[in-house]
């Protein structure tokens, strides 16, 4: 007992103090569980990346798993999930409860969540260029990511669907190769009691984390098209914004903030909203937790298997398109203005979500840092502007 709730507590202290998602928790968790539990020897976390990526889900949820089910098996695994997706159901539900008091309209406020998103656009680009030579290793890899990239985009093809069918053909890649070994809604239903399967969804096709699924976002939550909810451009922004000011993983703040707008639009109550937030976080966890829980069991045979190899031939170049899609995205609330002015281009928020992306790249300063960085610049020429 007295082990789980070290598990629980290490866990719920890393989430709670690492704003920057799954990536900064992954290195967090391997540096507490190696160098001061002495539970896992240093690196280990960190070598399982390639595992954790091979099923859907987040890679801060991955990581508890796979550290809670060494220590003390399923038991473990469940404590160490609870811990690491707990401070972020806390923090960004007073974060909703309190949003529209949040001044938008001040000058101040504005520029600074313009360095935040131009700083998640730059943040996005370095991890792409990082996973490009890795996801998109040959002729044919970049071919499925082009197809991958005008499915998601122009032609807005569900992302699931796109996944599915990429999951697909890789498998059939691969048995077809002469190698013959492989390397060890719709509104009239109510979204409420829809977001179960809503967040299982996303939880089944979150390949590579939480970034992959702004474009599936972006979709059913924003613009009035939208089956689930309506938020402005604006306001999805700045939302993603606030996740990354939040401890937490990316993937589950965001889980956070669309089940309680869902739970509060359907009940009309904080209790409400609260109990949507976490009906929202758990459902979208359950994939991945049952997924990897299952190949920890057998990992040099998951490792070897023909099939998870030809999943993850026709995965990979789909990740990286999908990245590209959240990319432009936030590109397009960061970088462009849309004004007559320097074709239409924000400078500042060009500099810097070009500063982000190469500061990302070369790690030269914490993501942490690096946000708030460029939210102080953004304020100061704000300020400098109007004088």
């Amino acid at each position: 007992m007295k082990i789980l709730w070290i598990l629980f507590w290490e866990m719920f202290k890393i989430a709670l103090s690492v704003v920057g998602g799954g990536y900064a928790i992954l290195a967090v968790a391997d540096e507490v569980f190696s160098k001061k539990l002495k539970w896992t020897y240093e690196g280990e976390v960190i070598e399982q990346l390639p595992i954790f990526q091979m099923v859907p889900g987040i890679i801060a949820g991955n990581t508890a798993i796979y550290i809670g089910r060494k220590i003390a098996g399923l038991p473990g695994a469940i404590v160490a999930l609870i811990g690491v997706f707990l401070p972020s159901v806390i923090v960004f539900s007073f974060v909703c409860a309190g949003y529209k008091m949040i001044p938008f309209g001040n000058v101040q406020l504005d520029a600074a969540f313009l360095g935040l998103r131009a700083a998640l656009t730059g943040i996005i680009a370095a991890m792409i260029i990082r996973g490009w030579k890795k996801s998109v290793d040959s002729p044919l890899a970049f071919f499925v990511m082009l197809i991958a990239l005008l499915a998601i985009g122009p032609l807005k093809f569900n992302p699931a669907i796109v996944v599915a069918v990429a999951a697909l053909f890789g498998v059939i890649v691969r048995y077809l190769s002469k190698r013959d070994s492989l390397p060890k809604s719709h509104k009239l239903f109510s979204s409420f009691w829809l977001m179960p399967l809503i967040f299982l969804k996303y939880g089944a096709i979150a390949f590579g984390g939480g970034y992959v699924l702004v474009p599936v976002y972006i979709g059913d939550f924003v613009g009035k098209a939208a089956p689930f909810l309506q938020l402005s451009e604006r306001e999805f922004a700045d939302v993603m914004a606030l996740t990354q000011m939040t401890p937490g993983p990316i993937a589950v703040n965001c889980a956070t903030f669309f089940g309680y707008r869902l739970g509060l639009a359907e009940m009309g109550t904080v209790p409400g909203a609260v109990l949507g937030a976490i009906i929202a976080t758990i459902c979208l966890l359950i994939p991945s937790a049952i997924l990897l829980f299952i190949a920890l069991g057998s990992l040099e045979k998951f490792k070897s298997s023909r099939i998870v190899q030809g999943i993850l031939t026709g995965v990979k170049p789909v990740t990286i398109s999908m990245m590209l899609n959240a990319l432009w995205a936030f590109a397009m609330m960061s970088v462009y203005s849309g004004g007559d002015k320097f074709f239409g281009l924000e400078p500042i928020g060009l500099l810097l979500t070009l500063f982000a992306a190469v500061m990302m790249y070369l790690k030269k300063i914490s993501v942490v840092r690096l946000i708030f960085c460029c939210a102080f610049i953004s304020i100061i020429e704000s300020i400098i502007c109007k004088i």
